[in-house]
């Protein structure tokens, strides 16, 4: 397979990634105002939506690294070296968001899931933490060498700048605030992959002529 098709099958694959990040981010409950709502019907699809987003992006970011590696420098590498391990890491916490965590309240044992309790104040807490961090800190330099270099669409760069760290530190903030987070991240990742799905060759020039 051609390197041009490699980086238009990436960016079909970070369009979808950016679809299933957004869209099932809009109808998220609020598991913060209602606790229950774990446990409601929705919860475990809308979460599976965003892992196979998650994995999706993963080989969409592959793509849109390959594409400006020689514009972003150490700075884009790092971002997107981040990133990947972010998002990956991402995949795992979600899905014990998704699948273990309302076991756990349905079972009556909430308790566990305390700030200080015996799950979230050891080794797995850290892991939830590190996820964050790496997600946040990588969104932000990649979103940032994107925007720097011009070799694919500078809005999504800023885009990214602002959604990823959100996104990376969701847990933390108000519901709204996760879902602007998510929205932006996915329109991100839909306007890098659109990009590269629809125009290859043509951003692989602009990316030469700017070296």
């Amino acid at each position: 397979m051609s390197t041009s098709n490699l980086i238009r099958w990436s960016g079909l694959a970070l369009m979808l990634g950016g679809a299933l990040t957004a869209i099932p981010m809009l109808f998220h409950p609020n598991e913060l105002a209602d606790p229950s709502s774990m446990l409601s019907p929705a919860w475990a699809p809308i979460h599976t939506a965003i892992i196979f987003g998650l994995v999706l992006s993963l080989f969409g970011l592959v793509g849109a690294y390959a594409r400006q590696s020689e514009n972003t420098g150490l700075v884009g590498f790092g971002g997107f070296a981040l990133s990947f391990v972010g998002s990956a890491l991402f995949v795992a916490v979600i899905t014990i968001d998704a699948y273990v965590i309302p076991a756990i309240v349905a079972n009556g044992a909430e308790a566990l899931l305390a700030p200080d309790g015996p799950l979230f104040n050891g080794p797995l807490g850290l892991v939830f933490l590190l996820s964050g961090v790496v997600f946040a800190l990588g969104t932000l330099l990649l979103g940032f060498a994107t925007a720097r270099a011009g070799a694919l669409p500078r809005w999504a760069g800023v885009a990214l700048i602002v959604g990823g760290p959100l996104l990376g530190f969701s847990g933390t903030l108000p519901h709204i605030a996760s879902v602007i987070a998510g929205l932006l991240v996915g329109i991100s990742y839909i306007g890098l992959g659109y990009r590269l799905f629809a125009a290859p060759q043509d951003v692989a020039m602009k990316a030469h002529v700017a070296m």
